[in-house]
This record gives structure tokens, sequence and C-alpha cells, in this order.
């Protein structure tokens, strides 16, 4: 009798147990619960990396004459490794003011909501390649914090300033639209390296490619190179914030790679948990007899001694 049970009196009474069923609502409520609260966690973590790099590049503001001497170093070294002209992919690129302001609505309108689009697609879509991609989000961003405080660097836009004969314009004002306010703003314009439109282009390149198996995949890989001619041909960037960016990003990928951190802490030297015994003289030293363990030979002084 598993559907009832015999009660007092002879009457039928309902199994409590009988139902295996009966608790699965509650159970798929309570993991979903469990998982919105992790998806709003990674939401908030997130958020506050990037409120903190907001708020660190703002801290590389005010060193306009470093970033101005670093803007010519930069350029006279791209010349130097031969890479194209910024200038003349810009003086290409105006003579059609459609693509130029396309390219302005691009810079502006692309780059953060593809980076909130490709986290929610892997947090939702595909969450065992979530942890790996949130470490090198995080780990990229850091890198290129410590690069903007270090070394604040002028976009190409700014160049005017210390190399009257190039003649690199902003895009942004002179045909529209302009990410950055003619007066006052909050945006630090002096931490062009490394790109991070670029940076974190490839690395949501990097992601649909290793995530996704078919060929259609492939297609991503567009992303990061009509980003980095959209960097260049604005003025916003040199070649040199994109490579630096792209590089971050493959040191990023290649330390949160699955075993990478304990075989980092494997190579680290052994460091005794005890500190060793201080050293004691003995033979093996230079200058110190080597101590006889023979009785005889310690007993025998003292024995001519006494027949004295």
């Amino acid at each position: 009798m598993s559907a009832a049970a015999m009660g007092a009196g002879g009457r039928e009474t309902v199994d409590a147990g009988s139902s295996p069923h009966a608790d699965e609502p509650l159970r798929k409520a309570r993991s979903l619960g469990r998982w919105l609260g992790y998806a709003l966690g990674q939401a908030l973590l997130l958020a506050g990396l990037f409120k903190v790099y907001r708020l660190g590049r703002q801290l590389a503001a005010g060193h306009e004459s470093d970033a101005l001497g670093h803007a010519r170093e930069v350029w006279h070294l791209e010349r130097a490794l031969g890479l194209p002209s910024e200038e003349a992919v810009q003086r290409l690129a105006l003579h059609s003011t459609t693509l130029v302001e396309l390219a302005n609505r691009f810079y502006m309108y692309v780059h953060f909501p593809a980076s909130i689009l490709f986290l929610a697609w892997v947090l939702l879509r595909h969450r065992d390649h979530w942890a790996r991609v949130r470490n090198a989000l995080i780990a990229l961003t850091g890198a290129a914090l410590v690069i903007h405080l270090a070394y604040p660097l002028a976009p190409p836009r700014f160049l005017s300033g210390v190399l009257p004969n190039v003649g690199i314009v902003d895009t942004g004002r002179l045909i529209g639209p302009s990410p950055y306010p003619s007066e006052g703003g909050s945006a630090n314009q002096y931490a062009a390296m490394p790109s991070m439109h670029v940076g974190w282009a490839i690395l949501e390149a990097w992601g649909v490619v290793t995530i996704l198996r078919s060929r259609a995949r492939w297609v991503a890989l567009a992303h990061p190179v009509v980003t980095t001619l959209v960097v260049v041909l604005t003025g916003n960037h040199y070649w040199l914030d994109g490579i630096v960016g792209g590089l971050l990003v493959a040191s990023a990928v290649w330390i949160t790679a699955p075993g990478r951190a304990g075989q980092l802490v494997a190579r680290l030297p052994a460091t005794p948990l005890t500190p060793a015994p201080p050293a004691t003289a003995t033979g093996s030293e230079p200058g110190w007899p080597e101590p006889s363990t023979d009785a005889a030979a310690l007993t025998a002084p003292v024995a001519a001694r006494r027949r004295q």
C-alpha cells in the first residue's frame, strides 16, 4: 500500500512521501535563485572593475607634457620600425566624409556594447568558459591600467602640438560625432597606450573562436581588424597602441590557461619552513683540527701528567 496508509479507525491517509516530484518546483526555484545571485555578483564585480579602471585613468591626468613627449617618441619609433603612417591612413579616409563619420560612430558606440554583449553571452550560454574569460579580462584590464599610469601618452590627434609637420586631425571634431566634449568631461585623453578598444576586441574575438566550433566563428576576427583601422583613422591611437594591446591579451590568455597558476607556483624556488641550524666549527672548515673520537687519544694527556 504505497499510495495510501490506513489511519486510525480504518481511514486511509495520504502518504507524505508518496510523490517523488513534489519538491521539484522548489528545487528549481532554489537553483534559479542561486544562479541569479551568482550572475548578479559577477556583474557587480565587472562593474567595479570598470569603475576602478576609469578612476585609474583619471589619475594619469595632469601629465600632459610627459604625454606629448611620449607621443613624439612613439611617432619616431614607429617610423624607425617601418610601420605605416597614421597620417597617410587618415588622409586616405578623409576622401569620404561618410566613411569617417561611420568610423567616429563605431568608435563611440560599438566598444562598450560589444563588450557587454560578449560577456553576457559567455555567462548565459557558455558558463563553463566564464571563469577563464573573466580572469583574462581582469588581467588584461589591470595590466593596461598600470601602463596608463606609468606611461601617459597623447593620441595622434594631439601630435601637431609637438610635431607641426604632422597633420593628423581630430575627426570627431572635424566631422562628428565626437566622444570628447569641447570643455570639461571626465575622460582622460592622455592614456592612449595601450588601446583597450583594440585589446578588448581581440579578447572578444579569441573568446568566440575558442568557445564555438563552427566555421562561422572566424568571422569574429573581423572585429579587432575593423577596430584597429577605426582607432587609427580617427586619430585616437597609434599602431603601437594596438600592438601592445594585443600582446597584453596574449599574456592574459596564457596566464589564465587551466593549470597555469599551479605551474608558475611549482617553479618558484623552495623556501625552508624552519631556519637552518647555525654553523659549527668542524674539521671541514679551514684552520680547525679534525675532532678525534678515539677514547685513548682523548685520555692520553691526562695519564701522562699523572705518571709525572
